[in-house]
């Protein structure tokens, strides 16, 4: 359920944008595995946006929203934010901030006309994610133990 907004105040073609938008997705789809099919990314232009009330040289605001997001995760997405967005926008490092927000009750995120906590039948994420991690310690068990029978 991976969330990305990001706001400047320039314009860009829309080419531009799409490869921004391609290019988080697919960096945040190898960084945190997720399919690229549930990564959400949104770039919104000419927004008013001014840092240190300049609105002339190029800015922007970037809003990451995820599930748990140790600090490797969000100091490599800032890392590759940073990076992108002086490239294809000519923004900055230091005229930018990212925002990460990590949304850990799963009612509180929909899809698909339903919420994660009903989709992962929980609805703390450590709860999910230690579910998971049992499910592989089971898989693994099994089929440790199906390979031994043969």
């Amino acid at each position: 359920m991976p969330f990305i907004r990001i706001e400047t105040n320039h314009d860009f073609s829309s080419e531009v944008i799409h490869y921004v938008i391609t290019e988080i997705t697919e960096q945040l789809h190898i960084i945190k595995g997720y399919p690229q099919s549930m990564i959400l990314v949104v770039v919104n232009t000419k927004v008013n946006v001014a840092f240190g009330g300049d609105y002339e040289k190029p800015a922007a605001v970037v809003q990451v929203m995820n599930g748990r997001m140790p600090v490797e995760i969000t100091t490599k997405l800032t890392e590759i934010i940073s990076d992108l967005l002086l490239a294809k926008f000519n923004v900055p490092a230091n005229r930018m901030y990212i925002f990460f927000q990590e949304d850990t009750k799963m009612h509180l995120v929909g899809w698909n006309r339903t919420t994660f906590e009903q989709i992962l039948g929980a609805d703390d994420l450590a709860d999910v994610e230690a579910a998971r991690k049992d499910a592989k310690k089971t898989a693994i068990q099994y089929n440790r133990s199906d390979n031994t029978n043969e």
